[in-house]
């Protein structure tokens, strides 16, 4: 069931309720006048009562003082010719019989043509001068609702300074420390990392799986199952920015087989790589970085599948991440008779960027057995980085501490929001949105990046690229996430927290919803 109403239909919705709420003011009024009248009425019955009482006794002593009785009147005299009980008319003169001008109706025809239904609406409105132009929450809301709104806003949704206690400080230091040392002894640098070999497998694993479900035939070719669905991937998503060396790209910068993933634009996993690859297909063109430039070669060697843009578009977007999947756990011939070959991968989502700097003056080593340094920009160490085996698959071991931070602190949190500060259990669910546990999260973040800068401060010797291999990419990352909201909120303080505004609305949404059939 569709649960969105656009602005446009919930205004109409509002307007109708407005008039309907102009005819119930009408009824109401209605109704007043006629009980009004109606009590009037019981008063004149009642005096009518009195008067005909009164002349039934005034008859009945004129009766017994002539000594008559009823029977001794002729059966043919009318009773109107006595002057006894003759009538005035001048009496009646007096009774106001008040005229009700019928009560406007809104006419409705066919109950589900909703469109029909406004028409009558507007016209309506139009002769009994209702402006629908106005906003109709206005005139719907009386003083005390829209006090009672503003109230509930700023009492659940008005975004409040964290006030953290020690013990939430501890838990944060704790939870960072813990995830930093796992950091330290588990995952170091490539190569050397003890969950390396791990997250190796388990990329192998899902591009296999990946591959079954694909379609791929899985041949026994006297290669391995990985070669296999690697090479599935490669043939059935071909793309037009693959060049894989600097010489296919023009001879126009330095790139070569172990880097040209990197600085492709269209091989990053993340949201700029979309942008790029989708672009480079549907204009026939390459884009790298290097070294701070911006790259842009023409590569027109094929077409979209698709007869319009849509089509076009999507197509382009399972070839970008079909590539990407070919080329996450190395290429094939990277891969081919080399059980211990990784190939080059794609780069953590990001990490890209850095090729944007084309500033800075790093002494990197040639190599471990060589005391000759060169001159890097931050750029080329970024891409140097990246050669080294710091690429996705790396990510996903850097990415251990830095769950197991997160869960940590948020479990430990709302432990102590039950037990030891005695908050129900909905107020303990460890939703960011509450300002104790974002300033929690900062901290412990914070930790565990202090104890990974540390820890590859003294692994690294002083060595800059080594330095750099040591560097938790992920934490990093997920630091600066953390200190925006905690700046955010900080501006913002005592702004509206739109996020779990909009998530409670959804929520009344569904609960209106669920038994509605009702579709805007």
């Amino acid at each position: 069931m569709d649960k969105e109403i656009r602005d446009q239909a919930l205004t109409d919705a509002a307007n109708a309720l407005r008039v309907q709420e102009q005819q119930r003011k009408l009824t109401s009024t209605r109704l007043s006048e006629l009980a009004e009248d109606l009590t009037k009425l019981e008063e004149i019955n009642r005096k009518n009562s009195q008067n005909i009482d009164d002349l039934l006794q005034i008859a009945n002593e004129m009766f017994v003082n002539s000594g008559m009785t009823l029977s001794d009147l002729p059966d043919n005299t009318p009773l109107s010719d006595d002057p006894l009980f003759s009538t005035n008319s001048d009496g009646l003169r007096g009774l106001h019989i008040p005229h009700y001008e019928d009560l406007e109706t809104v006419e409705v025809r066919n109950a589900n043509d909703w469109n029909h239904y406004l028409e009558h609406i507007e016209d309506y409105a139009r002769k009994n001068a209702i402006n629908l132009q106005e906003d109709p929450f206005n005139h719907l809301l009386t003083s005390k609702d829209k006090e009672i709104i503003a109230n509930r806003i700023k009492d659940d949704y008005m975004l409040r300074k964290a006030n953290c206690d020690k013990l939430d400080y501890l838990i944060a230091t704790f939870s960072g420390v813990v995830a930093g040392l796992v950091d330290s002894f588990f995952v170091g640098m490539p190569g050397e990392s003890k969950l390396e070999g791990w997250s190796q497998d388990q990329t192998d694993k899902f591009v296999i799986k990946v591959a079954k479900m694909a379609g791929n035939p899985g041949k026994d070719n006297g290669k391995s199952e990985i070669v296999n669905a690697i090479k599935f991937f490669e043939d059935k998503y071909k793309i037009n920015y693959d060049q894989p060396t600097g010489k296919a790209a023009g001879s126009v910068f330095d790139m070569s087989l172990s880097n040209h993933h990197i600085k492709s634009l269209g091989h990053a996993p993340d949201l700029i790589g979309l942008l790029f690859s989708v672009v480079s297909q549907f204009q026939g063109t390459s884009h790298f970085l290097d070294n701070g430039r911006h790259i842009v070669m023409d590569t027109r060697t094929q077409e979209l599948t698709g007869n319009n843009f849509l089509a076009k578009l999507f197509s382009g977007i399972v070839n970008w991440i079909g590539h990407l999947i070919s080329d996450v756990a190395g290429s094939s011939s990277g891969r081919d008779g080399n059980p211990d070959g990784r190939g080059s991968g794609i780069p953590i989502p990001m990490f890209e960027l850095f090729q944007i700097v084309g500033k800075g003056e790093f002494h990197v080593k040639y190599s471990s057995s060589s005391n000759r340094y060169r001159e890097m920009t931050l750029a080329d160490l970024s891409v140097k980085v990246f050669e080294k085996g710091y690429d996705a698959r790396f990510g996903v071991t850097l990415a251990v501490p830095v769950v197991l931070n997160e869960l940590m602190t948020r479990l430990l949190w709302a432990l102590k929001s039950r037990f030891i500060d005695n908050l129900s259990w909905k107020e303990s669910i460890p939703i960011e949105s509450d300002p104790n546990l974002r300033r929690v999260l900062l901290t412990s973040h914070g930790v565990l990046c202090l104890v990974d800068g540390v820890d590859a401060g003294i692994r690294s010797g002083g060595e800059i690229l080594t330095f750099a291999l040591h560097l938790n990419f992920v934490a990093w990352k997920r630091l600066a996430f953390s200190g925006l909201l905690e700046v955010r909120s900080l501006y913002k303080e005592k702004a509206l927290d739109l996020n779990a505004m909009e998530k409670d609305i959804e929520k009344e949404w569904s609960l209106i919803f669920d038994d509605s059939s009702i579709h805007y």
